[in-house]
């Protein structure tokens, strides 16, 4: 489920803007229904967010997915005894 990122601004008497990250889009649509209905002059605006643990845990896993793949090919490397397990050449002198 994705998270949405509230969004509201109101012109009128010094508010300013405010933004609050929602659970998901369909919460923030109904939550930007009754902000409308409370001020006609606030305007609203829901957009998707990703939370940086979100990021974090992806680029983690795709790096994982690098090192667990590194770590077959150097295994399937010395099984097949195109040299050690240490990266020495069988073939080549000192």
């Amino acid at each position: 489920m994705m998270k949405a990122l509230l969004i509201v601004s109101a012109l009128g008497g010094g508010m300013g803007s405010y933004e609050v990250e929602m659970p998901s889009m369909a919460e923030c649509l109904d939550a930007r229904v009754a902000i409308m209905e409370q001020s006609k002059d606030a305007k609203t605006l829901c957009v998707p967010s990703v939370a940086e643990t979100d990021k974090m845990e992806k680029f983690f896993s795709i790096f994982m997915g690098i090192v667990t793949q590194m770590k077959e090919l150097e295994n399937e490397y010395s099984v097949q005894g195109n040299g050690s397990p240490f990266g020495e050449c069988p073939n080549c002198e000192g």
